[in-house]
């Protein structure tokens, strides 16, 4: 049996709005089955044997080593961590069953991708109270959520910005005598100007909903003002038809043939 991807009138409306939400691609028993391994992953590491980094998308310098792990507070790790990451696609069975399958496939196929790659994958916690809120920015993000409300920091989206907002900025890492990685404006490149308030929409978003969302989409996520965790599994990927730019913040070790090592989706 032949594994569907998006219909035409979901095609378009990712094509005309920039981001797609599909509920109920995870069901009860599969969200169980992940939020029981974030639980484990939460709690089964020494803070003693990780670096402590910052996750930020403000124009800050991110300071870590290639796979940087964990935000922490003075409060229990469980409920203090930001994010676990950048690969868990290749480090946790769990989690790759839900990047790399033939639904994943067949979706990114519809979406016209060549040769899908995947370059990171990981977990947000957005923690009761600490959940800070993420300003307005871009990127190339599929997210499997848990519900998702405006008390505990959903993500609101400028509809259409996709088209008009230029990627004006790269986080690239700094080389030289500098450590971890920051930000560089791109020359010639008009930033986008901020959305107002009201050009957010806050579509609903059920636990085991599948959020697709375009690279050059302006979204953004409040703060976690309720007393419940809200997670989010989120995996990024590139087209791999296209160079992969060695000034990127994330590299992978290479093949011994000299090649990229990222994961490819199709089979």
């Amino acid at each position: 049996m032949v594994t569907q991807g998006l219909n035409p009138e979901q095609v378009a409306a990712f094509n005309r709005d920039g981001y797609l939400l599909l509920p109920g691609e995870l069901s009860p028993a599969r969200l169980k089955a992940l939020f029981d391994e974030t639980a484990k992953l939460l709690s089964d590491f020494r803070l003693e044997d990780h670096p402590l980094t910052k996750f930020s998308t403000d124009e800050k310098a991110h300071i870590g080593d290639d796979y940087p792990p964990t935000r922490c507070v003075d409060r229990p790790k469980e409920k203090a961590i930001n994010k676990i990451g950048h690969a868990l696609h290749n480090l946790n069975d769990e989690l790759r069953a839900d990047t790399i399958n033939d639904r994943n496939s067949a979706i990114a196929q519809s979406l016209g991708f060549k040769d899908p790659l995947v370059l990171q994958s990981m977990i947000i916690c957005k923690q009761p109270e600490i959940g800070g809120k993420v300003p307005s920015h871009q990127d190339s993000v599929f997210l499997y959520t848990d519900d998702c409300t405006a008390e505990n920091g959903a993500l609101s989206f400028v509809a259409g910005s996709h088209k008009w907002a230029n990627v004006a900025k790269r986080m690239i890492r700094l080389g030289g005598n500098k450590m971890g990685t920051g930000f560089i404006t791109l020359e010639g490149v008009e930033p986008p100007r901020e959305p107002t308030e009201d050009e957010f929409v806050m579509p609903p978003c059920p636990a085991g909903t599948l959020v697709l969302i375009h690279g050059s989409l302006l979204h953004k996520s409040e703060t976690n003002k309720s007393q419940k965790s809200r997670y989010a599994y989120t995996f990024h990927m590139i087209e791999g038809a296209y160079d992969y730019d060695i000034l990127n913040w994330l590299q992978v070790p290479p093949t011994e043939e000299g090649g990229r090592n990222f994961t490819h989706l199709y089979a």
